[in-house]
């Protein structure tokens, strides 16, 4: 079944949304439109108000977002990833169960087609019995073609709430949801840390960075917390290198487990925590185990499996 020529992407996240208008032959990306209203804002809002049930409020936002894309690109379908397809978001999909297959044809779809002219195919989420994701689900499908020819290994998909995918020659077979990133928030702004942790600079203190990954990489992260409030007080460590030190101790103790793994370990992120995630899986994997897939990969592997879900769509309809 043939593919519409183009798509517009949306990738609505719990903070962010974007939507991209995308040729489907090349994935170029023709036009972007972001803004800051992600699905926890939007969702406030809706609370605030009674004139409009759930899926309306959400569809009446995406069209008016739309309106800011090139006039002749504004009546495609709308391919939807991200928390879009949670109980806060557009319209609840369940989750599609693991393992899930890389081409995404056991992954949770639905068409939907509003009253504002919206027509909109809205992707799943995918769980295990432990862990959850919406959004990096569709970047593991269009992942597909980077991780093949490695055959088996581990994807780690670092953020908020970093994901870690086991994969098998063409299956995820395991999911394992680490709090990083938000620990890394919590602790640095919102604990008796709060005072002692800063940085005014992108700059990489190797040092005290590494210093606490291995702590972590010992199980060393509750015993190592207070003494970062220590070393601030007794001004034996800057707050910039607290700063380093607890992101350190963090991402080293989500690594951990992988310490004496043979596997593959793919990391894909954007920077600045690329080069995090990098460093500190240096000081345990072999360099032929890891393969790096920066955010160019990322992106590209986001509107590769939504193409992917378009054309089990455009398959479908032609039954």
């Amino acid at each position: 079944m043939a593919l519409p020529n183009y798509f517009i992407s949306c990738d609505w996240g719990t903070s962010n949304f974007r939507l991209r208008v995308v040729e489907t032959t090349t994935l170029t990306i023709l036009a972007e439109h972001k803004t800051d209203c992600g699905i926890k804002l939007l969702y406030e809002n809706f609370l605030k108000q009674r004139e409009k049930e759930q899926t309306q409020f959400f569809a009446d936002y995406l069209k008016e977002q739309i309106s800011s894309l090139p006039k002749e690109h504004q009546k495609h379908i709308i391919v939807a990833a991200g928390m879009a397809s949670a109980n806060i978001g557009l319209f609840e999909l369940n989750y599609a169960d693991f393992p899930l297959n890389t081409c995404g044809n056991n992954l949770i779809w639905k068409h939907l087609v509003f009253n504002n002219n919206i027509e909109i195919l809205l992707i799943s989420g995918a769980k295990t019995n432990s862990g959850m994701m919406r959004g990096e689900e569709i970047q593991a499908v269009g992942l597909e073609q980077e991780l093949k020819p490695y055959k088996k290994g581990f994807l780690l998909l670092p953020g908020t709430h970093s994901k870690h995918l086991t994969y098998d020659n063409g299956i995820y077979t395991d999911l394992k949801n680490y709090m990083t990133g938000e620990l890394f928030e919590v602790l640095s702004k919102k604990s008796i840390l709060v005072n002692s942790v800063s940085t005014t600079s992108s700059t990489l203190l190797e040092k005290p960075f590494l210093e606490g990954v291995s702590l972590g990489l010992q199980g060393q992260l509750s015993a190592s917390l207070f003494s970062i409030r220590a070393k601030d007080l007794l001004q034996t460590k800057t707050k910039e290198e607290n700063y380093f030190f607890l992101s350190g101790l963090l991402i080293g103790d989500e690594i951990s487990y992988l310490e004496q793994t043979t596997e593959n370990i793919f990391l894909v992120a954007p920077d600045p925590v690329f080069s995090l995630y990098k460093l500190a899986l240096k000081q345990i994997i072999n360099p032929k185990q890891l393969i790096l897939l920066d955010d160019k990969v990322l992106e590209n592997a986001l509107l590769l499996g939504q193409k992917k879900i378009l054309l089990q769509y455009e398959n479908n309809k032609a039954l």
